[in-house]
C-alpha cells in the first residue's frame, strides 16, 4: 500500500474535491503568506543565477530573531513540478522555522527538480498531504535539498 493511501479520506481528503495545479499553487501560496505569516514568491527566468539543476530555494525570512517562511520557486517549470516544489518546500520551510532543520544565519536551502516518490515521514511526505488537501495527489513529492551559504558554491549539474 502507498503511504499515501493511508490519508486518503478523511481529515486529509481534498477540501473540494480535485484541483488545477494552478489552483492548488495559488493555495500553498496563501496557506505560506496569509497562515504562517510567510514569504511566497516566483523566482523568474533570469532573475537569479541558478543551475538548471534547481527548482525551488527555501530560507528563514525573519528578522530581529523571528523566524518566518521563506519559498521562491522557479515560474518557468511546469505546473506539475511547480505545484510539487510548493508543496515540498512549505513543509520543509516550516521545519526550519520550527528549527527541527537547522539553517544558519545567511544560509538557504536549494532543491532539486527531479522529484522522487514519498517514502516515509518528513518533509516529502508533509508536502504531499498539504497538496492532497489542497486538491492535488502527488506521491513523488520528494526532492534533493543542499544547504548554500555565501562562502558554499552553488550545486553543479552532475556530468
Amino acid at each position: 500500500m502507498d503511504i499515501l493511501d493511508r490519508y486518503r479520506h478523511g481529515p486529509w481528503a481534498p477540501i473540494a474535491g480535485r484541483q488545477p495545479d494552478r489552483t492548488v499553487i495559488l493555495a500553498v501560496r496563501a496557506l505560506l503568506t496569509d497562515s504562517l505569516n510567510g514569504i511566497a514568491e516566483d523566482l523568474l527566468p533570469g532573475e537569479f543565477a541558478l543551475p538548471d539543476t534547481i527548482g525551488a530555494v527555501v530560507a528563514d525570512g525573519g528578522n530581529r530573531g523571528r523566524r518566518r517562511p521563506a519559498v521562491y520557486v522557479r515560474a518557468d517549470q511546469p505546473s506539475d513540478l511547480r505545484a510539487d516544489l510548493w508543496g515540498f518546500c512549505t513543509a520543509l520551510a516550516v521545519l526550519v522555522c520550527e528549527e527541527q532543520m537547522p539553517l544558519a544565519p545567511g544560509e538557504c536551502l536549494l532543491i532539486g527538480n527531479e522529484r522522487t516518490p514519498v517514502r516515509g515521514r518528513g518533509a516529502a511526505f508533509l508536502g504531499a498531504l498539504i497538496l492532497q488537501r489542497l486538491g492535488r495527489r502527488s506521491g513523488s513529492c520528494g526532492f534533493t535539498v543542499y544547504q548554500w551559504g555565501e562562502e558554499t558554491e552553488l550545486p553543479r549539474a552532475a556530468a
